[in-house]
């Protein structure tokens, strides 16, 4: 059954990739550039926020084009390769990737990163069924429980999770899978839940609240032994309400970057920076999705474990933000 989603993932991501194709070509022939952002899952939330900045980057020279990926450490590789010109990634992935540490441990080129904005503040939500009797995170042995997929930021902060309990992955029945396809599973019982390291409200976690959902906390002690450790993550709450018949929960959280490859121009960055910040992308965003509202100015540079790249640190240091004494971390 893994195997069978997996290739249905693929197989939409080709059709992603057929369409971005077809843009390319139909707008080569008219002098523009194509802008490409990876993003994640269809029913995450950086695929919204990703598709929306797409729309307003794009003017009379340049399309925005938001495409689906794996995630955050898809996206880092994805940058490397040049498949994209800016990426949304997690902080502790792009820490990982400019240190050469973690998953990047067998790709020294993956310090090349650098950030032009943190976003807003992802949660990690742990999502199970109400009816499963897992009430705790040392419950989950032996159940079956989507990780998200291998390329995932999700995965990642999984893995620090468990360990932080005594568990790892083996002790659990495992799967990998994006939620968009767990949700059938879910309602036949194949599965006990599932995991996304998200903004809230995420769809993929709406798209089940009928179910009757249950959110497994990382109780504010353990959160703060892992930022200890891994100072990019910092404890987080999910506020009752934010999901129907869900009450407030502790879990950790973790800054959304968005990351561009060192070798971009410097101007091109900078004039990415004057429309990420622009009053009608604040107005799309903001009207566009919930977490939307969160992308401000004035956070622009809260939870950057990388350095800015030249063209986002003189946009930042022209406005005021950044100071002429700061450096760009």
């Amino acid at each position: 059954m893994r195997n069978e989603n997996r290739t249905l993932s693929r197989k939409d991501r080709w059709i992603v990739v057929c369409i971005g194709i077809m843009v390319v070509l139909s707008v080569a022939g008219y002098g523009m550039n194509v802008f490409r952002i990876g993003t994640g899952g269809v029913m995450g939330v950086y695929y919204p926020i990703g598709r929306l900045i797409a729309q307003g980057i794009t003017d009379q020279n340049q399309i925005g084009v938001g495409q689906t990926s794996g995630g955050s450490i898809a996206n880092v590789h994805a940058l490397l390769n040049g498949e994209i010109e800016a990426g949304l990634v997690q902080a502790d992935v792009a820490f990982w990737a400019f240190h050469t540490q973690g998953p990047f441990q067998e790709h020294p080129e993956s310090g090349a990163i650098r950030a032009v904005a943190s976003l807003y503040a992802e949660h990690l939500q742990i999502v199970i069924r109400a009816d499963a009797g897992i009430h705790a995170i040392s419950d989950l042995r032996g159940k079956h429980l989507s990780l998200d997929e291998e390329g995932s930021g999700t995965l990642a902060v999984m893995r620090i999770v468990l360990d932080a309990y005594g568990l790892s992955e083996r002790d659990l029945s495992a799967v990998y899978l994006k939620p968009e396809f767990t949700t059938n599973r879910l309602a036949a019982g194949d599965l006990d839940g599932f995991c996304v390291m998200a903004g809230v409200p995420m769809h993929g976690v709406q798209a089940v609240e009928e179910m009757g959902i249950f959110l497994l906390p990382v109780e504010r002690p353990v959160a703060l032994q892992i930022q200890e450790e891994y100072p990019w993550f910092m404890p987080a709450v999910i506020e009752e309400g934010v999901y129907s018949g869900v009450r407030q929960t502790s879990t950790i959280g973790v800054y959304a970057l968005l990351l561009v490859h060192e070798d971009v121009d410097e101007e091109q960055v900078y004039e990415l920076s004057e429309k990420l910040w622009s009053p009608e992308m604040q107005s799309l965003l903001h009207a566009g999705h919930p977490c939307g509202s969160s992308i401000t100015l004035d956070t622009a540079l809260e939870g950057i474990p990388i350095p800015l790249h030249p063209g986002a640190e003189r946009y930042y240091r022209e406005r005021g933000i950044l100071s002429e004494e700061a450096g760009s971390m």
